[in-house]
C-alpha cells in the first residue's frame, strides 16, 4: 500500500506542529488514477491529514482494518463494478466505520443513489474542488465533544472552594481555585475563565467589591459572575448583583443544581462570545479579539520569562484572484489558508483574520528563529496548493513578517515590527518570510 505521511527531517517536535501526532485524522484514498492519488494525496497531507492510498478497490475492507482511517475517499470512476459491494461491506456490522466520500464525474441521480446504498456519507463531483473535500472530511470526522468549560472558583476558604470545584470537575468542567483575592486578575489572565463562581463574604475583600474590580477590565466585562453564598436576604442579594454579578445561588445547594446553573450560564457566554470574537467567513478570531489576545499572551510571556512570536501574513496579488474569478473564489482561498494555518499549528497557537486578505498568528513559547521555520514551512505548503475556478487551476502565495518578544516588549511595538517586516517581504519580491530585527 502506498502511504503519504508527514514524517520528515524535522523530528517529533515538528510533526507535532504539523498535526501528525495525536488527534490527526487519517484518510484512505482509493483511486486507479495514479496522478490523482499523488496530487490529491499530497494536497491533503499539507493540511495535516495522514493519507494512505490504494490503486484498486480490491481488499478495501482489509485496508480499512489496517489503516483505521477516519475517512475513506473513493474515486469510483477508476474502479471496477465490484467496488460497490466492497464499499457496502465496509459499513456492515456494528463496528465503527470511516466516513465514506465518493468521487465521480457522474452527477446523475442513479450513480448518487448507488453511492447512498453503499453507505456514502458525501458525494463530490469531478473536477474536484479541494475545499469542498476538506469541508466534507472535517464535518464528517470532527470530534464534536466540546472543550470543557473553564470555571474559576474564588473563595477565601480553600476547602470550600475546592469542594465546589470538584463538583464541577466531575461534571466535565475545567476548574481552578483562588483563595487570595490579590491573585484573581493574574489567574484570570492565565486561565481565561468562561465563568466565575465567587463567594460573597470573603474577609477583607468581599465578593461584590471584587466583582466591581473585575468589571473594570475590558477583557472581562462580559465574563459571567455567579455568587454562591448562604445569604438569603433578597435585598443583599440584589445589592451584590448590582456590583457586577449575573446570578446568585444560595447555599446549601444540590450538586446537580450547581452544575446546571453554571453550565447554562457558561454555554450562553461561549455562544455569544463566539459571535463577538470570530470572523464569520473563516471562523478565526477577528481583529479586535486578536489584539486583546496578543496583550494577554504578551503579559503571560513577561510573567513567565518565555519567548513569544507574532506574525503578519498577507496573500500576494489577491486582488487579481477576485478580479478574475470573483469574490466567492477569493473567499474559498481565504478559507483554505485559514484551515491550513489552524490545522497545522498547535492548539495553544492563536490565529486571527486581521482584515481582508491579512491574517495574524501568535506563537507562545516560540522564539523568532523557530517561528520563521514554522511559518516558512506553511508558506511553502500553501504555495503548492492547487485552487480551482471556472475550470482553471491556479496557485497563490503569501508573504509574512515576524517579530518576537522580548526583542519587542509591548503589543504595539510587536505589531508594528511584524507589519514592517511584512512590508519588507513584499518589497523583496513576495512569497517569503521577513524577520524584524530588535
Amino acid at each position: 500500500m502506498e502511504k503519504q505521511s508527514l514524517e520528515g527531517p524535522h523530528g517529533a517536535g515538528e510533526l507535532e506542529r504539523r498535526g501528525a501526532l495525536d488527534g490527526a485524522r487519517r484518510v484512505l484514498l482509493v483511486s486507479g488514477d495514479e496522478v490523482l492519488r499523488r496530487q490529491l494525496g499530497g494536497q491533503l497531507t499539507r493540511f495535516g491529514l495522514i493519507v494512505s492510498t490504494r490503486a484498486t478497490g480490491e481488499g478495501i475492507a482489509a485496508a480499512v482494518v489496517e489503516t483505521r482511517p477516519d475517512a475513506l475517499v473513493v474515486d469510483i470512476d477508476t474502479l471496477g463494478p465490484h467496488s460497490w459491494p466492497a464499499l457496502e461491506a465496509v459499513h456492515t456490522g456494528d463496528a465503527p466505520h470511516p466516513a465514506l466520500i465518493v468521487l465521480s464525474a457522474d452527477s446523475g441521480l442513479p450513480r448518487r443513489l448507488t453511492a447512498v446504498r453503499a453507505g456514502a456519507d458525501a458525494y463530490l463531483t469531478k473536477p474536484l474542488d479541494l475545499t469542498r473535500l476538506l469541508d466534507s472530511i472535517e464535518s464528517l470526522t470532527a470530534d464534536h465533544q466540546a472543550e470543557p468549560f473553564r470555571i474559576l472558583v474564588i473563595d477565601d476558604s480553600a476547602e470550600l472552594g475546592e469542594l465546589h470545584a470538584q463538583i464541577l470537575k466531575k461534571a466535565g468542567m475545567d476548574t481552578r481555585v483562588v483563595s487570595d483575592p490579590t491573585e484573581v486578575i493574574a489567574a484570570m489572565d492565565e486561565f481565561n475563565p468562561e465563568l466565575i463562581l465567587m463567594g460573597v463574604y470573603m474577609g477583607e475583600v468581599g465578593g461584590p467589591e471584587l466583582a466591581s474590580v473585575i468589571r473594570q477590565y475590558d477583557n472581562y466585562i462580559g465574563t459571567p459572575i455567579v455568587f454562591l453564598s448562604p445569604e438569603t436576604n433578597k435585598d443583599k442579594q440584589l445589592s451584590a448583583l448590582g456590583r457586577g454579578g449575573d446570578n446568585f445561588l444560595t447555599m446549601p445547594i444540590a450538586a446537580a443544581h450547581l452544575v446546571a446553573a453554571v453550565r447554562t450560564r457558561a454555554e450562553r457566554y461561549r455562544a455569544l462570545r463566539s459571535f463577538m470574537v470570530r470572523d464569520s467567513l473563516t471562523g478565526l478570531l477577528n481583529h479586535t479579539s486578536l489584539k486583546e489576545r496578543l496583550e494577554v499572551e504578551l503579559a503571560r510571556a513577561s510573567r513567565q520569562g518565555t519567548p513569544l512570536s507574532f506574525a503578519m501574513i498577507d496573500l500576494d496579488h489577491f486582488k487579481q484572484v477576485n478580479d478574475r474569478f470573483g469574490h466567492p473564489t477569493g473567499d474559498r482561498v481565504l478559507k483554505s489558508l485559514a484551515r491550513l494555518i489552524r490545522q497545522r499549528l498547535r492548539r495553544t497557537d492563536i490565529v486571527g483574520r486581521y482584515g481582508g486578505e491579512e491574517f495574524a498568528v501568535i506563537l507562545p513559547d516560540t522564539g523568532l528563529d523557530a517561528a520563521a521555520v514554522i511559518l516558512d514551512d506553511l508558506r511553502a505548503d500553501f504555495a503548492a496548493l492547487h485552487h480551482r475556478a471556472e475550470g482553471v487551476e491556479f496557485q497563490i502565495t503569501f508573504s509574512c513578517g515576524v517579530a518576537a518578544y522580548p526583542g519587542f516588549d509591548d503589543a504595539i511595538a510587536l505589531n508594528d515590527a511584524a507589519d514592517k517586516a511584512l512590508y519588507q517581504a513584499k518589497h523583496e519580491g513576495r512569497d517569503r518570510i521577513a524577520l524584524a530585527a530588535p
